[in-house]
């Protein structure tokens, strides 16, 4: 297997997607209003299916990895999306 400029920015961004859920996990478990933790974890879960969306799409399992990682991290965007509407202030 060759490690070449694609395999490169699927690590890239499967290390920036999973260091960036770190943060709403982390607020997900610090904070006491309910609606704000399942936002946060939500995001979070997001976040850190996507990036091992991307680790995998790169180095191991390739087509099998899009059609069940990336539906699901869409799925909980939309998830995310829908709560938010219901729950996080908008009109």
């Amino acid at each position: 297997m060759s490690f070449g400029w694609p395999e490169t920015f699927n690590l890239i961004d499967a290390v920036a997607m999973m260091a960036a859920s770190a943060i709403p996990f982390y607020v997900a478990y610090a904070t006491k209003i309910k609606p704000f933790r399942v936002l946060s974890l939500l995001l979070a879960l997001f976040a850190f299916s996507h990036g091992l969306y991307h680790l995998l799409f790169g180095f191991i399992f390739g087509y099998t990895a899009r059609a069940i990682l990336d539906s699901f991290s869409v799925g909980v965007l939309l998830l995310f999306l829908s709560y938010f509407s219901k729950k996080g202030g908008l009109p």
